[in-house]
């Protein structure tokens, strides 16, 4: 008997989720889909993501959120008229398989050339990003659902829209993290 309610609890605990889940926790989710949300990813289905959205997202995560280490000027000699910085290849299939767990087939895009090795882009920094604000989160057969508000970078208080987004848990490169499914937005009137 013992040994079927350790057995018991053991499997309660594996199964069972420990949401609701920690300030710290829902705070790393907000940085999570904040990735998304500031590159103006507010409504798509992993399923149905098309490649070049992909691409862009790898691109412009990186021009973003690693700009000093990942993008490089174009090199001299080569011909920059599809503009004047660059990303190798390897870091925009990194990224996009580390949000999405998709492996990326290079191609070139609107706004950006992809020449074999590198992706050429002109850079530009553009609107007022939103960030997200997980403010509820749930979990069913191994699926996380986070909810919560947009929220303007220049005013924590401009709450324009609430989301909904599911992952699922996922570990890459020895770090625990999410790999997104599903991003639904709804813009306040």
């Amino acid at each position: 008997m013992k040994k079927i309610f350790c057995a018991l609890i053991l499997v309660l605990c594996v199964v069972t989720p420990s949401f609701p889940a920690s300030r710290q926790e829902m705070k790393r989710m907000s940085t999570f889909l904040s990735n998304f949300t500031e590159l103006g990813m507010y409504n798509f289905n992993v399923d149905t993501v098309p490649s070049g959205e992909l691409v862009r997202f790898g691109i412009w995560h990186n021009y973003i959120n690693n700009n000093k280490s990942r993008i490089e000027e174009c090199p001299r000699g080569r011909n920059c008229q599809y503009g004047y910085s660059v990303i190798n290849k390897k870091y925009v299939a990194e990224s996009v398989k580390k949000y999405f767990d998709i492996d990326l087939e290079h191609e070139s895009i609107e706004n950006g050339h992809y020449d074999g090795r590198y992706y050429h882009f002109m850079p530009a920094d553009g609107e007022i990003p939103y960030y997200a604000d997980v403010q509820e989160v749930s979990s069913n057969s191994g699926i996380i659902t986070m909810r919560g508000e947009l929220y303007s970078s220049e005013d924590e208080d401009d709450r324009p829209a609430t989301f909904t987004a599911r992952a699922k848990p996922y570990r890459f490169n020895g770090k625990d993290t999410w790999s997104i499914l599903t991003l639904i937005t709804k813009w306040r009137e």
